[in-house]
This record gives structure tokens, C-alpha cells and sequence, in this order.
């Protein structure tokens, strides 16, 4: 692979990861000179990155004032629930009725790596545990991964960015406390039991549940 093609690559995962763990705050200014001695690139990589992530929705750009993270809003987040509710649950259907073997074993598998982290560990900022989330990413996506259809999937999957972000918001807000864990294994067995109506019942459960915590989070707009 080019260089400069990989270069820009992982400044974009890196600015993305940034934005979606909240180490990069919602409505902070994202200047390219500070971006660039952050990453320790040039101008080119961080301005491609900002651009594409744009599109993702994850950064703004504002005429005369340049790019920062996008906002979080209730609205946004009411509109995100329920679409993603509604999209999840065609492509859960869709995986459980075809899904095969390896589909079964993608999902064990996923399922073990998300309870191999602590969500929220005991020696860094729970919004910044890149680990938990990027496991808990895979293993939502392994849920769905048997309806084998790529349209589909790539709508889920953009959904699932936008709420990524939440999700890290919600670690670090105060509120009941959830069985992570024993959320995720409820899923996976009404899954792999071939439970449609069960499993499309605790994800849409297991998602809302998220966006009414999010709700005692003070830094809506």
C-alpha cells in the first residue's frame, strides 16, 4: 500500500477514535495546526481526514470559523434511536433466519472478546476505553453479519457510527447501574437459539436503554 495512502489513513482512524471515545469533546475546534502536532503529520493527512469525517457527520464546517466536532443533541439522538431500532432489527431478523456456522462461531467469538475488557476499568477515563468499544462495535456487527446483505449492513453500520459517540458519552455519565455483560450473552443466546422475536426485543431493549441514560447527560444542547 502507498505510503501516503496508509498515512492518511491512520490519521483519519486516530482523529475518528478521538472524536468517538471523547477525548475530542463535543463542539471543539479542530485546527489543523494543533491536529498536526497531535498526530505529528503534515497539513494534508489531517485535512483529508476532517473532510471525510464530515461526511460521517462526526465534524462540521462552519464558513469562516473552519471545523469542529459535531454537537450532541436529544433530537439527533431520538431520531438515531429510533431509526437504528428499526434497521437493527430487519438485519437481526435477516441473520438469524440464514445465518450459518461460521456466522455461530463469529458471534462466540466476538462475544468473547467483548467480556475479555472491563467497560469501565479502574486505571483510565472510562470514555476513553477504546478497547471495550471497539469489541463492543464488533460484536453488535457480528450480530447482523448473517443477513448478507451488503446494502443493509453499510446502513447499520453508518447508523452505528453515529451512535458510537453516545455510547462513549454514556460510560461517563452517572445513572442505574446495567449488567453489560449479561446484556450482551441474553443477545447472543437468543440469537444463536434462533429467537427472532426474543433477540430483536433485547436489542431494541438493550439500545434504548443506553439513549435514556444518555438523557441525564448535561451537555446536550
Amino acid at each position: 500500500m502507498n505510503i501516503q495512502i496508509t498515512r492518511n489513513r491512520t490519521v483519519f482512524m486516530r482523529l475518528r477514535e478521538d472524536i468517538v471515545t471523547g477525548r475530542l469533546r463535543p463542539g471543539e475546534r479542530l485546527r489543523t495546526e494543533t491536529l498536526r502536532q497531535r498526530y505529528d503529520v503534515g497539513g494534508s493527512p489531517v485535512r483529508e481526514a476532517l473532510m471525510r469525517l464530515e461526511a460521517e457527520g462526526l465534524v462540521v464546517l462552519e464558513e469562516n470559523k473552519g471545523f469542529r466536532v459535531a454537537e450532541v443533541s436529544r433530537e439527533q439522538l431520538d431520531d438515531l434511536t429510533a431509526t437504528r431500532i428499526e434497521i437493527e432489527a430487519i438485519a437481526l431478523r435477516k441473520s438469524i433466519e440464514i445465518g450459518g456456522v461460521e456466522w455461530e462461531a463469529n458471534l462466540v467469538s466476538a462475544m468473547h472478546f467483548l467480556a475479555s475488557v472491563s467497560r469501565e476499568p479502574n486505571d483510565a477515563p472510562p470514555e476513553r476505553n477504546a478497547n471495550w468499544l471497539a469489541y463492543h462495535r464488533e460484536f453488535h456487527r457480528a450480530l447482523v453479519a448473517g443477513c448478507r446483505s451488503p446494502m443493509l449492513l453499510d446502513i447499520r453500520e453508518r447508523l452505528f457510527d453515529l451512535a458510537e459517540r453516545y455510547v462513549a458519552l454514556s460510560i461517563s455519565t452517572k445513572g442505574d447501574s446495567r449488567d453489560h455483560e449479561a446484556e450482551h450473552k441474553a443477545l447472543m443466546t437468543a440469537a444463536l437459539e434462533r429467537d427472532v422475536d426474543g433477540a430483536v426485543r433485547l436489542n431494541t431493549e438493550h439500545i434504548e436503554r443506553t439513549t435514556e441514560k444518555l438523557k441525564q447527560f448535561g451537555g446536550f444542547k
